[in-house]
């Protein structure tokens, strides 16, 4: 039997503003712009970002909804993470967490976008190394 295989994860964030939040993903982080559609106010309503296959859609509620409350984080891998850390601070991008090895072997930094939600760049450059009293499962 033949199972499906997922080869790509694309979060859909609600945000007040889809000009605002694209704007920092193509100025600040460096990302591109895929597609948008523009409401009916001249905002955009939706886009798509994305950088190197790995896409984020923003959307703005409809209907009058309101913003669901609730902190979300993202991960994103990427080939070279030092790289990509030296090309964002030399954006002036304030690095919320500063370029660390972690134990478990990713390297790794964080900025906070415009909604106040972590970003999360990594490259993977070792072997898992728990700390005592650390289990890996």
């Amino acid at each position: 039997m033949n199972a499906a295989r997922f080869s790509r994860v694309m979060p859909l964030r609600y945000v007040e503003s889809v000009d605002a939040m694209r704007s920092y993903y193509l100025d600040r982080l460096g990302f591109g712009h895929l597609m948008g559609m523009v409401g009916k106010d001249g905002q955009l309503d939706f886009a798509i970002v994305e950088r190197d296959g790995a896409g984020l859609m923003l959307a703005r509620p409809q209907d009058g909804g309101a913003l669901t409350a609730g902190a979300i984080e993202i991960y994103l891998e990427v080939d070279d993470v030092d790289a990509y850390h030296a090309e964002v601070a030399g954006r002036g991008v304030a690095i919320a967490q500063a370029l660390t090895t972690q134990w478990w072997g990713d390297r790794n930094f964080a900025v906070t976008d415009p909604a106040g939600h972590l970003i999360w760049f990594w490259t993977t450059v070792a072997e898992p190394a728990p700390p005592p009293g650390v289990t890996m499962i």
